[in-house]
């Protein structure tokens, strides 16, 4: 079950999520099958994720790239078909499929947008809405919080833009090693959860995707990333 940080700065974006997907069969509860998957989708102008049933998050982004010619504003109709289609190919009472969810980001003006696109109850709309500065976005499936709720407020808490630092590593490395750790203690208590990680930079005109294994027992110390400013 996803487990998503996201971060909106005034410049810039950072978004994390965690590498474990769930399949929940109806005749196999206590047995969920799992596997290592990317859940950040890009394109054009930054990435797609979300949260609730692959099946939706996946069509929902096949639609918006082949059929909206991925138009930012088509997002929320896209995510409405594709939870249409797949509660007319299982039925409609499924919790994780009502409540599936989108988060993408976008190039802008300042430098990167996050938009999430959700809807209140399941007799609404999906609405797209852009993040406000300075906040942080957390979606994830077990509600218990208590061990990462200090980690949570010192990192909003310590949030700083892309402008504050001296360059694009040292950027990055705060962040990393600010968010490994709340993977690795909630992944304790969320068996349906990795501690290992994908994460997204993306601030004006450039971005960063790496995946982060989390096993370490001491801080991270990127030195360099790749040319072309597109892996870590």
């Amino acid at each position: 079950m996803t487990f998503i940080i996201a971060i909106q700065l005034n410049d810039s974006i950072i978004v994390a999520a965690d590498n474990k997907k769930v399949v929940l069969k109806e005749d196999q509860l206590n047995e969920p099958l799992t596997h290592s998957a990317s859940k950040i989708h890009a394109w054009d102008e930054g990435i797609i994720t979300g949260t609730g049933e692959s099946y939706v998050i996946n069509r929902s982004i096949a639609l918006f790239k082949e059929l909206a010619q991925s138009q930012l504003t088509s997002l929320p109709d896209c995510l409405e078909l594709s939870r249409q289609i797949r509660e007319h190919e299982i039925g409609t009472d499924h919790f994780q499929i009502q409540n599936t969810k989108l988060l993408c980001s976008s190039y802008s003006k300042n430098g990167a947008q996050l938009y999430k696109t959700e809807r209140a109850d399941d007799e609404q709309s999906y609405n797209m809405t852009a993040i406000e500065p300075m906040d942080i976005t957390v979606w994830m499936f077990n509600p218990n919080v208590e061990t990462i709720t200090a980690d949570l407020k010192n990192l909003y808490l310590d949030l700083k833009d892309y402008s504050a630092f001296s360059n694009q590593v040292d950027w990055m490395n705060y962040y990393i090693n600010r968010i490994a750790p709340i993977y690795q203690k909630q992944s304790l208590q969320d068996s349906l959860m990795s501690q290992s990680f994908d994460i997204f930079f993306q601030s004006k005109d450039e971005y960063v995707f790496g995946h982060i294994p989390n096993t370490q027992t001491t801080a991270l110390d990127f030195s360099e990333i790749s040319p072309n400013s597109a892996s870590i």
